[in-house]
């Protein structure tokens, strides 16, 4: 489970490496299979996007 709360300021590094400040919205599981399982929501410039715990960090 997640130790962030609601509304929380992040640091979400994309796919490419690169950190983009962002906002914790909260968390979604997207079942069981390949690409499944617990991902954190995280808006980034207005956007909502998906990401593991593990591309997340408080600012």
């Amino acid at each position: 489970m997640s130790e962030f709360k609601k509304g929380q300021a992040v640091i979400f590094t994309n796919p490419r490496g690169a950190e983009c400040p962002g906002k914790y919205v909260g968390t979604t599981n997207l079942g069981q299979g390949k690409g499944g399982g617990e991902y954190l929501v995280v808006e980034v410039g207005g956007v909502e996007k998906k990401a593991r715990a593990r591309k997340v960090r408080a600012a």
